[in-house]
């Protein structure tokens, strides 16, 4: 008898908890105070970085319709710059699909090269901007429905139809922002000024840049859009700020200084100088197909309301706010 108890007992013992898998705590990192959340420096809510670029490389060159757009838009566009009288190099073209604000500050400078700066300036911006608008939430569309099923149809058309005014918003923003940069930035000084530029830049696209993908997939109006977006951004362990970082780098030091023959003016690229604008637009198109991804990825974590962040009080601050007076009740 006393042998049966002691193996009932022995095999009745509650279930032990199981130890958590490194990769389940991965999933939810502790939050982080200031940048070190938004530029690394631990686990990381979204996909890495090299992740969420080869997952939209490939949304990219998997679908013959977001290949073909990389491939005949540039030379489109070369066209009709040609027929309104540009006269400049093809190293331009290289940013012909690039993110906005990085679209903008292409478009301000070419029109400028074009009309000068006047009344017809402001007309050739807002063309640039509607049509802008028009192409990036049509791309938006087909690249949100490659990424979720694979394909792109008529559904991914109409669904970038629907998110058109939200990307018309971020271009009016992303000019203003540079307009603005422009008139402010000189002041203070040439190395602290081009410095705060290029903050502004890559500030832009932290802020608006998962907006484009937000519409698609969740229809709310415009301002409630956008601030999803920066809110989805500013989540800690998203690493955001790095990736718009690396992104401006490779939209305008690389790729401008890299393309052949970009200072040369004439009407007729060379065939190189072709096939690099060419490859540069798949990698822009790829870039907006990554951040469509760590949207997909973060949607479920961004939070309705705005975070209120609380400062942790250290001891001493604690003691002190317990020693004061309170006044009578």
């Amino acid at each position: 008898m006393s042998g049966k108890k002691k193996r009932r007992s022995a095999t009745s013992r509650p279930p032990q908890p199981r130890e958590i898998e490194p990769a389940a705590r991965a999933e939810t990192p502790e939050p982080r105070r200031g940048f070190g959340g938004l530029l690394g420096g631990g686990p990381s809510i979204l996909p890495s970085i090299p992740r969420s670029l080869g997952r939209g490389l490939l949304a990219v060159v998997t679908q013959p319709i977001l290949l073909v757009v990389a491939l005949v838009l540039p030379f489109l566009v070369w066209l009709a710059l040609l027929a309104i009288g540009f006269e400049g190099s093809a190293g331009r073209l290289v940013d012909v699909l690039a993110l906005p604000p990085i679209a903008t500050y292409f478009d301000l400078g070419t029109g400028a090269s074009v009309v000068g700066v006047g009344p017809a300036f402001l007309v050739f911006t807002a063309v640039s901007v509607l049509v802008r608008g028009v192409v990036y939430a049509l791309l938006a569309g087909m690249v949100v429905e490659a990424l979720e099923d694979g394909r792109v149809s008529r559904y991914g058309l109409l669904r970038g139809i629907a998110a058109i005014p939200v990307v018309l918003v971020v271009q009016v923003i992303s000019f203003s922002l540079i307009i603005a940069g422009n008139l402010f930035f000189p002041i203070l000084g040439p190395g602290i000024g081009f410095l705060a530029f290029v903050a502004a830049l890559v500030g832009g696209l932290f802020f608006l840049g998962f907006a484009p993908t937000a519409a698609v997939r969740q229809g709310r109006g415009v301002l409630e859009t956008i601030r999803r977006s920066g809110r989805a951004a500013q989540l800690p362990g998203t690493r955001q700020l790095l990736f718009c970082a690396l992104y401006f780098f490779v939209a305008l030091p690389v790729v401008v200084g890299l393309v052949p023959g970009g200072t040369q003016l004439g009407a007729n690229p060379s065939l190189a100088a072709w096939v690099f604008i060419l490859a540069v637009s798949v990698v822009h198109l790829a870039f907006m197909a990554a951040l469509a991804y760590r949207w997909i990825a973060v949607e479920p974590l961004v939070p309705e309301e705005p975070v209120r962040r609380r400062v942790a009080r250290t001891e001493p601050a604690r003691r002190q706010a317990s020693q004061r007076p309170r006044g009578r009740r």
